[in-house]
């Protein structure tokens, strides 16, 4: 076998390795994504802060309760889907009830991290919480601003 041929081989095979490992890899990144394109229930950090300027918003942690005592958004309520949702809920039920005319945001580990829409359907769907969004960029975003504590 020649040289070049040798040479071939073994970069198919890395393609065909590196192909697999993206395909199963729990965090690959989305490669159709475009940056700029959000969803209607998306929010970027500067959109946030500007809807704090204006009023004020309701932060929710959808990550799981040891990331959240690590260090979370000063104010942030904890509601996620790892732990009960309901019971996490209960014991801050009449505060969000009060603020629930604000705009609420549900922030979670990551731009990928499924939990933060998960959290934000329950609260629209179970709590009756009109104004829901999702912080696009988890809680990256959230560390590189320095808003979590």
């Amino acid at each position: 076998m020649t040289t070049v041929k040798q040479l071939g081989i073994i970069i198919l095979l890395s393609f065909g390795v590196a192909f697999l490992i993206y395909k199963w890899h729990p965090k690959s990144p989305a490669l159709y994504l475009v940056a700029g394109q959000l969803r209607p229930d998306e929010v970027t950090l500067n959109q946030v802060l500007k809807l704090e300027k204006e009023g004020g918003v309701v932060w929710i942690d959808a990550r799981k309760g040891l990331d959240y005592q690590k260090g979370h958004v000063e104010g942030a309520f904890l509601l996620n889907e790892q732990e009960d949702f309901f019971a996490l809920l209960e014991p801050i039920w009449a505060k969000l009830q009060n603020l629930s005319d604000l705009p609420f945001v549900v922030y979670c580990g990551s731009e990928s991290c499924v939990a933060s829409r998960k959290v934000a359907d329950k609260l629209r769907d179970s709590v009756g919480i009109a104004e829901v969004y999702i912080l696009s960029g988890g809680d990256e975003v959230l560390r590189k601003s320095g808003l979590i504590n």
